[in-house]
């Protein structure tokens, strides 16, 4: 039996959802850390949201509870569009059409604020295109210099064999207890770790062994942050 044809006015697409994953606004908006996978096999023409709601939650093993939908050719900044209801749906489906019957769904799983960011890149890219080329290279230096130097309180820990997670675990010295300096009932102090600080330059964030967040999104903003300015592939 032939398989189901992307043709137009067929019912039948090619759906790539991307799961398991986080957006980030830095240095542009993108998707990453997550899987993939591609449904090529539903008539999604016969279904309502809800029910394909139910289909990428059974292909992700997950609830997908934000969706985003994007054309192939365009960036997240221009095209990236929400799924919430029926009209969005149709929309949906008519977008895929008119692509070849291709389309990338993506999951947001943490509820970012995605469309603010989108708003906020946009607003940044009008304010670059009436700068000087001199202040455009300014500005691309200024967001792109991977140049580090660590700080001089902290020494690197070879531990592991991942090495990026040697490269980023630091730990202060002064959190390090003398294994010869017992107190004097005889245990040694425990080590006092530093708590990430979301206010500083996001170039200049450094994730050091042991240190504390408010929440998991200091954390995620602090590893996008830091693999970005030191030229890591997300």
């Amino acid at each position: 039996m032939a398989g189901p044809s992307n043709a137009k006015g067929s019912t039948y697409i090619q759906v790539d959802v991307h799961y398991d994953g986080m957006f980030s606004p830095i240095p542009h908006l993108i998707y990453y850390l997550n899987q993939k996978t591609s449904i090529t096999d539903v008539d999604f023409g016969g279904l309502n949201f809800k029910e394909f709601i139910y289909v990428l939650e059974d292909v992700t093993k997950g609830k997908c509870p934000v969706v985003y939908y994007c054309l192939g050719h365009k960036s997240m900044r221009d095209g990236l569009t929400p799924l919430k209801n029926d009209d969005d749906y149709r929309r949906f489906l008519d977008a895929a059409h008119g692509n070849e019957g291709k389309i990338n769904v993506y999951i947001d799983h943490y509820n970012d604020s995605v469309l603010d960011w989108i708003e906020e890149e946009k607003e940044e890219k009008s304010v670059d295109s009436e700068s000087s080329d001199e202040d455009k290279d300014s500005v691309m230096s200024d967001a792109l210099s991977v140049d580090h130097e660590p700080d001089e309180e902290v020494i690197p820990l070879t531990k592991s064999d991942d090495p990026f997670l040697n490269y980023i675990s630091v730990v202060p010295k002064d959190d390090f207890v003398d294994e010869d300096d017992d107190s004097d009932n005889g245990t040694k102090e425990a080590p006092i770790y530093p708590f990430h600080d979301s206010t500083q330059k996001w170039d200049t964030m450094q994730p050091i062994l042991g240190m504390r967040f408010c929440n998991p999104q200091e954390l995620k903003q602090l590893v996008s942050n830091y693999a970005v300015a030191n030229g890591f592939n997300l």
